[in-house]
């Protein structure tokens, strides 16, 4: 989930202007109000009064960031539009939201032509399964009616399946790895995508739309409003630094100049960084027990040790503690310049979180057949290509 600063809104503002929109997306308005500075409940009162344009950085389908990743029946399930005095904005939001799911399902369909066009033989299923390190699914374990209703299953609705199986076999998917995650949907015949791979652990147990809803709702409200709005004006003072001639940080750390025109990541080198355009990249991911905990100065003092140990790369952490910091299970991800540095980065970092440390991985990003595929989206493809031979 992004970001949704404007570009000439401060983070008190940007911050204000994201409670009133999950209010309006209903959240319950008085644990939002709750232990908030008397400025900031005043400007929300006044943002809920107000009509508010929808004008947000969607993506080419025209769907606002905070949905990105949904399938088309989430996405309309829970994207809500509020109903304003004039006429023309209502009929012109909606046409958007209708258009943008209609663009999503017809997506969606050519996705699934293409699983089911496209066969692979018997050896190369076994070198996928060879280079994951999975042993061959037994299948002769799940009933033939039930393997084929799973197999027809992607995405979102897999991964609410593989929830259901876990549940009834007593397994905790958040207390797994990414690649234990993927090798459990394998096992299970279940084809989850990146979209489930990169999603907040806790929400790996949700077997419904409205699963999902409750466990995003309840990932914010532990969050503290102050340390929300204190990471807020980080992320605004970094995107400054990003866009002057000085990026600087600390010695040896320098904010990249990508950061200015993101609005989802904080980009950061430290020592000799990477290329800008650096293909195949090795990385590894980390994430936190409790998000209040992750400062910034904490995330100061990482870069500084990573620093220190010789570290060569560059390292991103999210912008918007509350909605997206919440939402991933790679809320600090590491790029070495070689594969010894991305190692290198996950063992100062798992001495640096200490007990703290709940999520970890280690991958690498590639260029398939000329397109740039991250960590996430190779593992997923990998997945289909095991579960469905495609």
């Amino acid at each position: 989930m992004e970001s949704q600063n404007r570009p000439n809104q401060s983070a008190g503002e940007s911050k204000v202007a994201e409670y009133v929109n999950r209010i309006r997306g209903g959240e319950d308005k008085d644990l939002i109000l709750n232990d908030l500075p008397d400025s900031f409940k005043k400007g929300i009162e006044k943002g809920l009064e107000d009509p508010i344009d929808e004008v947000d950085r969607r993506d080419e389908m025209g769907i606002p960031p905070q949905y990105k990743g949904l399938d088309a029946d989430t996405l309309k399930f829970i994207w809500t539009i509020p109903i304003y005095v004039d006429r023309d904005k209502n009929e012109r939001l909606n046409r958007v939201r209708t258009e943008a799911i209609a663009h999503l399902k017809i997506a969606e369909a050519a996705a699934n032509l293409q699983v089911e066009s496209e066969k692979l033989d018997e050896d190369k299923l076994d070198k996928v399964r060879n280079d994951l390190g999975i042993e061959k699914p037994l299948t002769e374990s799940i009933p033939q009616g039930e393997m084929e209703k799973r197999k027809k299953l992607h995405g979102w609705e897999a991964g609410y399946e593989l929830a259901r199986v876990a549940i009834k076999d007593g397994v905790d998917l958040a207390k797994m790895s990414r690649e234990e995650y993927a090798d459990f949907a394998i096992q299970n015949s279940l084809a989850i995508d990146d979209s489930q791979l990169r999603m907040a652990p806790a929400q790996r147990m949700a077997t419904s739309i409205e699963d999902i809803v409750r466990v995003i709702k309840k990932g914010r409200a532990v969050i503290d409003k102050s340390a929300d709005l204190v990471f807020a004006h980080f992320a605004e003072n970094v995107q400054r630094i990003a866009s002057g001639d000085n990026r600087i940080y600390r010695e040896g750390i320098k904010v990249r100049q990508g950061t200015k025109n993101s609005n989802s990541w904080l980009f950061f080198g430290i020592n000799k960084s990477i290329g800008e355009n650096s293909g195949e990249t090795f990385k590894s991911y980390v994430s936190v027990k409790d998000l209040n905990t992750l400062t910034p100065e904490k995330f100061t003092e990482l870069m500084i040790s990573l620093r220190d140990a010789g570290y060569n790369g560059d390292i991103k952490i999210f912008q918007d503690m509350s909605l997206q910091g919440t939402a991933l299970n790679d809320q600090i991800v590491m790029h070495g310049a070689s594969e010894d540095d991305a190692k290198l980065a996950l063992r100062v970092a798992e001495r640096f979180f200490g007990d703290d440390l709940d999520q970890k991985s280690f991958g690498k990003d590639e260029v398939i057949d000329g397109k740039n595929m991250s960590y996430s989206e190779i593992l997923a493809m990998k997945i289909l290509t095991a579960i469905k031979g495609v």
